[in-house]
């Protein structure tokens, strides 16, 4: 066909050879396209393989799996800092994960029985449920509040990034439309109900939509590195790692929820919940680590 012979630069009846230049600038463009699509068909490729997985007959949703490593990851890694810090009980913050853990599961089913939403949010459940709970059973079990705050500002970016992987496989908390986002597969958005777990992804966007939420992960992965390593090797900083995690964190999810365009939560004009939550927590974080300088002066 003609338009053919015109596309691979020559024209099979009077049009000449285009010129070096161009047909390099051309080349590089079609690159670039080209690696773009196996990048977008990569993402499309792995969602797809996720969201097929099944586990003793029943379908088992990929943010169930993450959900599950996450879980095993913290205990894992409760057990390393128990062995780094001696002073802590690997026991205890172990027991202490499976009572906040409980506790996040009670509540979710005890707004399935009363007809609400079970919508899941990083930020206000761990600020309402998870953590509370937590630093409970630690002073129950007297471990030392130092470093138990440095355990949870380093456990916290882990289990962030491993759950923004979930929520990426599974369908929810995706961006806005983009032609390099991921196209997700009609079969990720039904919901399903085990009795025991439920999944109710967000709405079908019918539309590749920017993968968001690998962003968060990739911005949590970086927090836990950076600051598990300041803890491990300047221990004296044990006291403001839980702080400077809510700062960094509430910084990065202002940003990122600009982003984002499906929430349960609320919105208050150009705002979500959650970025209105940040803006809390980035005055209460920056004002106890200026407190803490000030003491150390």
């Amino acid at each position: 066909m003609i338009h053919n012979s015109y596309a691979s630069g020559v024209d099979l009846q009077t049009r000449k050879p285009p010129a070096s230049g161009a047909s390099h600038g051309m080349a590089i463009v079609e690159d670039s396209e080209g690696d773009s699509a196996s990048r977008v068909q990569f993402l499309d490729t792995i969602v797809t393989n996720a969201n097929r997985v099944n586990l003793f007959g029943f379908g088992y949703r990929p943010y169930w799996i993450m959900s599950d490593r996450t879980g095993l990851s913290a205990f894992a890694y409760a057990w390393a800092f128990s062995r780094r810090f001696l002073a802590v009980s690997g026991i205890g913050l172990i027991l202490a994960i499976l009572a906040a853990l409980l506790l996040y599961k009670l509540v979710l089913e005890a707004k399935a029985v009363l007809g609400k939403p079970a919508a899941r949010s990083f930020l206000q459940d761990c600020l309402l449920i998870i953590i509370p709970c937590f630093l409970l059973v630690s002073v129950l079990l007297r471990q030392p509040m130092s470093l138990t705050l440095a355990f949870l500002g380093t456990l916290l970016p882990l289990y962030g990034c491993l759950a923004r992987i979930g929520c990426f496989l599974g369908g929810c908390c995706y961006g806005k439309p983009s032609p390099v986002g991921i196209l997700y597969p009609a079969s990720t958005f039904h919901s399903i109900d085990h009795g025991c777990r439920r999944s109710s992804p967000s709405p079908n966007p019918g539309m590749r939509v920017f993968p968001i939420q690998l962003v968060e992960a990739t911005v949590q992965a970086v927090l836990f590195v950076t600051l598990a390593t300041l803890v491990w090797h300047c221990p004296h900083a044990a006291a403001s790692i839980f702080w400077l995690y809510l700062l960094l964190y509430a910084v990065s999810r202002f940003v990122l929820d600009f982003y984002r365009t499906t929430s349960a939560r609320p919105r208050y004009w150009r705002f979500s919940e959650a970025q209105m939550v940040c803006l809390g927590l980035q005055v209460v974080g920056f004002a106890v680590l200026v407190q803490q300088s000030l003491r150390a002066v």
